[in-house]
């Protein structure tokens, strides 16, 4: 079965991400998270993402002058690699 690649924004304990890795855990769900990004360096929710061996990536947004400066290098960050 082909599985959607998803994305995951996180900026803090990722408990969201938690039941996201605990369902893509399942043979049958359609989906697996490809990378997990945050905005903040060293939080817990990055930890459980390479834990479960998922590339993770943080872009700080106080980097960038806009909202929509940050928002368009996350929508384009997997293809800089």
């Amino acid at each position: 079965m082909h599985k959607l690649k998803l994305g995951v924004q996180i900026s803090g304990r990722g408990s969201n991400l938690q039941a996201l890795i605990d369902a893509c855990a399942g043979k049958d769900f359609p989906a697996e998270i490809a990378v997990v990004i945050s905005n903040v360096a060293d939080v817990e929710g990055l930890a459980k993402a390479k834990a479960a061996g998922i590339p993770t990536l943080t872009i700080p947004h106080k980097s960038f002058p806009t909202r929509e400066a940050f928002q368009h290098e996350i929508s384009t960050a997997h293809t800089k690699k």
